[in-house]
């Protein structure tokens, strides 16, 4: 399946800018309490998912970056969403959540080594950051397995979590 709507694809994944017609599975995502397990916030309320598509949608136009749907390329299925935002200091970060059906599928990897690639020629930021609650071991060996260096232990959102970071050559 050939969509030239991806903004970057992977072996197995297209990423492209979450759109209306989304809704529905973006909702799906962020109310599950399984998936949001490890977000502070908890689960999101469908406004509060609508809220995040109109914000993303903003974030990309004024700074060339956000999250992106992300597609099984084989299927078309949507299979959750990767990308990037921005902190509280204008650091930018790196996160992605997928729907339950496709965990453990390597897709956390591998959709971490394609936005960290994407943003060495599309970002123009000196690093990438992200971060993890400290129990979330899973999501600690994705970032150390793509490359990402520790640079710290601390609190966000409430939460005591292990930052990493990957620097952008500029």
């Amino acid at each position: 399946m050939q969509n030239t709507e991806f903004i970057v694809t992977s072996e197995r994944l297209g990423f492209r800018l979450p759109r209306d017609s989304d809704l529905d599975d973006l909702v799906r995502l962020d109310t599950d309490p399984e998936v949001r397990t490890q977000f502070p916030d908890g689960v999101l309320t469908p406004r509060q998912v609508r809220q995040r598509i109109s914000k993303n949608t903003a974030c990309y136009s004024a700074n060339g970056f956000g999250d992106f749907a992300v597609i099984e390329i084989e299927t078309g299925n949507f299979v959750g969403r990767a990308g990037f935002g921005l902190l509280d200091d204008d650091e930018v970060e790196v996160g992605y959540v997928f729907l339950k059906e496709y965990w453990a599928r390597g897709l956390a990897q591998e959709s971490l080594r394609t936005l960290l690639a994407w943003a060495e020629t599309a970002l123009n930021v000196p690093r990438i950051l992200a971060y993890a609650p400290e129990q979330h071991t899973a999501s600690i060996n994705v970032m150390q397995k793509c490359g990402m260096r520790y640079l710290k232990t601390d609190i966000a959102r409430d939460v005591m979590c292990t930052f990493y970071e990957y620097p952008l050559k500029l």
